[in-house]
């Protein structure tokens, strides 16, 4: 209704100014032919009166030149006016001044001030007024007049001849006529126009109708595309060339402008961009969602996704949106292979699409694979080692428009992001699941793990009534290898004895690495015969196992081993464990290079201590059996080249470490720390063990630091930093002085949680130190990822610096890092004085360990400036 009251005014428009136009040009061809004719006839007028004054002026003067009386001048008078009324003029004759002196006044009317105007100028007077064309003709005296009008001269004025010609009748007639032919002659332009007008207004309807269902049907930025302004073809070269200008201001929009639900669409992704649980435990069906939302915009025929992780072939995933024919599907399959393989540089034959059909119902199906082209994006990562492609499957015409090219390239981006990023939590997550169980040097399980395998086996054994053996195998004179060749081929040596030993066990033996150089075995199901064949099985091998080392020469390996049989050596894991353990240096005592079986059936009354069983270490925790011991870290004064008999130590902190006393005997923390944590209360444990340290009186006092370790699972609880903050703030002691120490290797296992922890320890004033970074490997990591204040170095690992050139371009790396990024090396662990020159030669100041004092109870007072002129009793 609204199309067709808007082109129905244009039509009237366009005819009522037709029409209006027409009547405008006949009325002004009417007034211009009147005003031309009407200017004719008083011109025609004029002359007419000027001819019949001329004429009569002759008449007087030949009249007047025979002489004449005053009777024949009046008769002559009354002759012209008759004459003139009859034709319709008037004529009256003037006497000028002279005239009337000479020869006296005649009946004339009134002079007006035309003919005065020709008394006083001599020249003719023309007015035109009231229907008349008046002639005023001054009669000039010429010398022939001179005779009788003697009182004259020459040009004077003697008199005024006044003709009055009447045209108002002639002019109303001829009007009238001139009407009368206008009306017959005004249609045919009024018609032609009328004519016009349609012929115009149909054109311009018909091409604006369509223009205006075109633009009615636009409801993308695409449909811009269908739009053409030039197609109305209004016949008007201005007109034409104004929408060809819009068609291309048209274009222009279409390229830079966005549409709503395409913005609406975007955001939607950005959305998307956030990775919840559910994303991460089915990222398949988020993208199932995601193409079902895109072909709301956009058509999207489907997606892939191929992802590389770590060493895992690339697994390749296909959705189909639209059903394909097998053709198409076959087709398209190999396309992506091909692409796939290309991107990632993958074997061809190893790329197997697992393909997904979102509606298999769909009316809509795939059957020209010409049509149909793809589109992708990739990334490639380091940590974790990751490489990837994602593609969409589209026709060749979403491709024609800029504005679906972004959609498609944020599409890819989305996807690229999310999937990749879940694939990367995926990895993270095995990487962390893997670590949390696994030593990270030969990837064997860890201490921790071997405890809950063998708790476990304990019970399966207790079920079901069979024996098992447990191994617990530590390697001969490993530290001189170590000291020999470094602590870098000493690790390459450990991996390699790691496969060795596994290589020897049964298919379902466990292997751990305990921890150092030891290793722990469990043989499930195996009696005392099969234990001690496996056990000389993998002592044989390790005999013949050669290691070549970077000065040429060929390292062997050496094994003890000690066994226990569960369940008839003991019924507790512990119990188990410490009976191995003690057949283990029984196998020492008798040459190394073998193995020890236990004696008598009860061989835990043959241990030197007894065994610690859980419930007896956690009352002891919980009935006061915690105590600390202490030892000093100290600040060399003395230049490097000083001699070390007259060392000028300053006392600048301690080192607190915990002990547990059960019964009698006094455990320290590597014999329990494992079980607190297996059982859940670290956490609990380092929190009393910070406030045993706090509520020293001594520590209370002085400005030295308090170095505290703490496990890892600790750092997970969250509150450990902000109760000691509370603690200290009570007490009174300045939080700087507190310095809590991290393995190197347990911080690594979950990088992100550490990096909060350090943020937030360093947040609330306390200070950090990496213990137990001898062996350079992830020290250099930390010291990226976030502020470090202390790094403890093993003694016996800088004491190879001045031989080994691998560890001491690691240990140089490291002190000038250290230097650079202000952080305070402590070399810990000194037990002689060769490795205290060679901590001395390598510029470190700070030092702890035995050879300076062994940790013990807590003094009554620890004055943090003292500086001794004599290095303690060493105690060796």
């Amino acid at each position: 209704m609204a199309i067709r009251h808007w082109f129905g005014s244009i039509r009237f428009l366009i005819i009522t100014s037709a029409l209006g136009v027409s009547l405008l040009v006949a009325a002004a061809m009417y007034w211009a032919t009147a005003d031309v004719f009407d200017r004719a006839v008083r011109q025609s007028a004029t002359e007419m009166s000027a001819s019949l004054a001329d004429g009569t002026f002759n008449a007087m003067y030949q009249i007047m030149r025979q002489g004449w009386t005053r009777a024949q001048l009046n008769e002559f008078l009354a002759t012209i006016r008759t004459q003139a009324n009859n034709e319709g003029a008037r004529i009256e004759l003037y006497r000028g001044s002279r005239v009337i002196a000479q020869y006296g006044p005649i009946e004339q009317p009134n002079p007006d001030q035309g003919v005065l105007a020709a008394f006083k100028t001599g020249q003719a007077q023309v007015q035109m007024a009231a229907g008349l064309v008046r002639y005023d003709r001054p009669l000039i005296a010429e010398t022939q007049c001179l005779a009788c009008h003697t009182n004259a001269q020459a040009g004077n004025v003697l008199g005024v001849l006044s003709i009055a010609q009447p045209v108002a009748t002639l002019t109303a007639r001829a009007h009238e006529q001139l009407w009368q032919r206008m009306l017959w002659i005004m249609p045919i332009p009024l018609l032609t126009a009328l004519l016009i007008a349609l012929l115009l207004s149909g054109r311009m309807g018909r091409s604006l109708q369509s223009l205006k269902m075109a633009i009615a049907r636009i409801e993308r930025v695409e449909d811009l595309s269908t739009l053409r302004f030039a197609d109305a073809k209004l016949g008007f070269t201005e007109l034409d060339g104004v929408l060809a200008a819009a068609d291309q201001f048209a274009d222009r929009v279409r390229h830079l402008a966005v549409d709503r639900n395409l913005l609406e669409f975007e955001i939607h992704l950005l959305e998307r961009f956030v990775i919840t649980s559910d994303v991460v435990r089915d990222w398949r069906r988020y993208v199932c969602n995601l193409l079902r939302e895109i072909n709301t915009v956009i058509e999207v025929h489907g997606v892939f996704a191929a992802f590389a992780v770590g060493e895992r072939p690339a697994g390749v995933e296909l959705f189909w949106f639209d059903p394909p024919d097998e053709s198409v599907a076959a087709s398209i399959s190999q396309r992506v292979r091909q692409t796939i393989s290309t991107s990632l540089g993958v074997s061809l034959a190893a790329l197997v699409p697992r393909q997904h059909s979102i509606d298999k119902q769909s009316n809509r199906r795939l059957s020209d694979p010409a049509s149909i082209d793809l589109r992708i994006k990739k990334i490639e990562i380091d940590t974790p080692a990751l490489r990837g492609v994602v593609g969409v499957i589209v026709p060749h015409s979403a491709l024609a428009e800029p504005v679906a090219q972004l959609v498609i390239e944020s599409i890819l981006s989305t996807m690229l992001n999310v999937i990749g990023s879940v694939r990367a939590i995926e990895k993270h997550t095995e990487d962390l699941e893997f670590y949390a169980t696994r030593d990270p040097l030969t990837h064997l399980y860890n201490q921790r793990m071997f405890w809950s395998l063998l708790d476990y086996e304990v019970g399966r054994a207790a079920r079901h009534g069979y024996a098992f053996a447990v191994l617990v195998i530590d390697m001969d004179n490993f530290k001189s290898i170590n000291d020999t060749h470094g602590h870098a081929f000493g690790d390459q040596f450990l991996r390699q004895v790691a496969e060795s030993l596994q290589d020897s066990l049964r298919s379902g033996d466990i292997l751990a690495r305990y921890g150092g150089d030891e290793f722990a075995a469990i043989l499930p199901e195996a009696g005392e015969k099969e234990s001690i064949m496996v056990t000389e099985r993998l002592l044989a091998k390790l005999r013949r196992f050669r290691l070549r080392a970077p000065d040429g020469s060929t390292v062997g390996a050496s094994l003890s081993v000690g066994i226990a049989m569960g369940l008839q050596h003991a019924e507790t894991a512990r119990g188990l464990f410490a009976i191995a353990d003690a057949q283990m240096y029984r196998a020492k005592q008798n040459g190394k290079n073998g193995f020890a079986f236990p004696e008598s059936d009860a061989p835990l009354d043959d241990l030197p201590h007894p065994v610690i069983e859980e419930q007896a270490l956690l009352a002891a925790l919980h009935d006061g059996g915690l105590e600390i011991d202490f030892q000093p870290i100290f600040h060399i004064e003395n230049a490097p080249g000083d001699p070390a008999e007259e060392l000028l130590l300053h006392r600048v902190g301690v080192e607190v470490f915990a002990r547990i006393m059960i019964g009698k005997r006094r455990l320290v923390a590597q014999d329990f720390i494992g079980l607190l944590e297996r059982k859940g209360v670290i956490a609990e444990f380092d929190l009393a063990i910070a406030d045993l340290l706090l509520q020293k009186e001594p520590m209370q006092h002085g400005d030295g630091l308090l170095f505290i370790n703490i496990s890892p699972r600790t750092v997970r609880q969250g509150r450990y930093l902000s109760d000691i903050a509370q603690r200290v703030d009570t007490l009174g002691i300045a939080r700087h002085r507190l310095v809590f120490e991290l393995n190197e290797r347990e911080s690594l296992a979950d990088l992100h949680l550490f990096d909060h922890f350090v943020e937030e320890l360093h947040n609330f004033g306390f200070k950090f130190a990496i213990d137990d970074a001898s062996s350079g490997h992830w020290v250099f990591q930390h010291l990226r990822r976030y502020t470090v204040d202390f790094i403890k170095l093993d003694a016996n690992w800088l004491a190879n610096r001045e031989r080994i050139d691998r560890d001491r371009a690691f240990i140089d790396s490291l002190l000038g890092l250290a230097r650079t990024l202000s952080v305070t090396i402590i070399a810990h662990r000194i037990e002689t004085p060769k490795e205290l020159a060679a901590i001395r030669a390598a510029g470190i100041t700070w030092v702890q360990g035995h050879w300076f004092d062994q940790p013990r109870p807590a003094p009554d007072s620890i004055p943090p400036s003292q500086s001794p002129s004599t290095p303690p009793e060493p105690i060796l």
